[in-house]
C-alpha cells in the first residue's frame, strides 16, 4: 500500500494526460505489455484519462504499440522529432532538419568519401557504403531502404548520420554543415561494436521529447499540471521537467529519480507502469484528494 504526500495526491487530482515511454518503462525486459498492464490501461479509460506514447523508437514501431492497447492519441516519437496519430498520413509536428544542411552533409560526406545515412520522416535512407550503422540504431524499429541517392530525402530529414574509420573527416563534415548560426547540434562517438569506427551525428537544437509532450497539450487543450508522464532514461528527463508530474520506473536511471515525484515499487519488468495506474485509478475513484 502507497503512502501518498499531500503533493502528490494533489497533483494527481489534475491529471487528464498519461505520456509513458515504452522501453524501459510501459514494456518488459522482453518488449511485451502484460496482462496487468492491459488490465490497468483499461480502467485509465475508465477515468477518461487519455495515455500517449513517448518513444525514441520510430513512429512505425509505437504505432504497433499502440494499436494492441487501442490507443488513439499522437505518438512522440524519435525522442520527439516526430507527432503524429496513429495511422496518420501527415504530421502534427516534425523537427526537419533544413535541408541546406543536410545537403551540405551529403556533398562534403561523398568528397571524403564517407559513409552516411538519414533518418528521413519515419525511415532510414542509406547508400549501399553505409551498410555499418551505430548498433542503437536497431532498437529504434525502423524501416529501412537502400537508395542510389539520398537528396529525395532532404527535405524530411530528422537526423543525419556519418560514419567513418577517420575522426578528422568527419569533423570536416561537421565543420561545412555546423554553420555559425545553425539550428543543428552534433555529437561524435567512437563505435563500441566496431573497432576503429567513429559515428557523427546531426539533429536539431531543442528536440525533445519535451517538445512533444508540449504539442500534445495542444492537441488536448489542456495545460502542464494536467500531464503525468512516466520513464526511466535520460532521454525521459527533459520531459519531466516540463510536466506537472513525473513518474520513474524503480529501474530508472538515478539523475531521472531525483526529478520524479514518484518512483515506482516495481521495475518495467515487474508492471511498474501498471503499478501507477491503479495508484491513480484508486486515488481517483475513492476521491481521496
Amino acid at each position: 500500500m502507497h503512502t501518498l504526500s499531500r503533493n502528490l495526491t494533489g497533483k494527481l487530482r489534475h491529471i487528464r494526460l498519461i505520456v509513458t515511454d515504452l522501453d524501459g518503462t510501459l514494456l518488459d525486459d522482453e518488449g511485451e505489455i502484460s496482462e496487468k498492464t492491459r488490465r490497468a490501461v483499461e480502467k485509465l479509460n475508465e477515468l477518461g484519462i487519455n495515455l500517449a506514447i513517448m518513444t525514441g523508437r520510430a513512429h512505425s514501431s509505437a504505432e504497433r504499440i499502440a494499436d494492441r492497447l487501442g490507443l488513439t492519441s499522437p505518438i512522440i516519437s524519435l525522442d520527439g522529432a516526430l507527432v503524429r496519430l496513429p495511422h496518420a498520413e501527415g504530421n502534427i509536428s516534425a523537427s526537419f532538419i533544413k535541408p541546406s544542411t543536410v545537403r551540405s552533409a551529403l556533398e562534403e560526406a561523398e568528397k571524403k568519401m564517407t559513409s552516411i545515412a538519414l533518418l528521413a520522416d519515419d525511415r532510414l535512407v542509406k547508400l549501399e557504403s553505409a551498410a555499418t550503422l551505430p548498433g542503437y540504431i536497431e532498437s529504434l524499429d525502423l524501416e529501412s531502404e537502400v537508395v542510389e541517392d539520398l537528396s529525395p530525402y532532404v527535405n524530411t530529414t530528422v537526423r543525419i548520420i556519418a560514419g567513418g574509420e577517420h575522426h578528422e573527416e568527419l569533423k570536416a563534415i561537421e565543420r561545412v554543415a555546423f554553420g555559425l548560426f545553425s539550428k543543428v547540434e552534433t555529437s561524435s562517438y567512437r563505435s563500441t561494436a566496431h573497432n576503429g569506427r567513429w559515428y557523427l551525428e546531426f539533429r536539431n537544437k531543442n528536440c525533445s521529447k519535451a517538445t512533444g509532450l508540449a504539442q500534445l497539450e495542444r492537441y488536448f487543450g489542456i495545460g502542464r499540471k494536467e500531464v503525468a508522464v512516466l520513464g526511466d532514461f535520460r532521454n525521459d528527463i527533459e520531459a519531466f521537467k516540463r510536466a506537472g508530474t513525473g513518474i520513474a520506473m524503480k529501474n530508472a536511471v538515478p539523475e531521472l529519480k531525483k526529478r520524479a515525484d514518484f518512483i515506482t515499487e516495481s521495475t518495467n519488468d515487474g508492471d511498474g507502469a501498471a503499478e501507477f495506474f491503479e495508484l491513480l485509478y484508486e486515488t481517483r475513484k475513492n476521491n481521496r484528494y
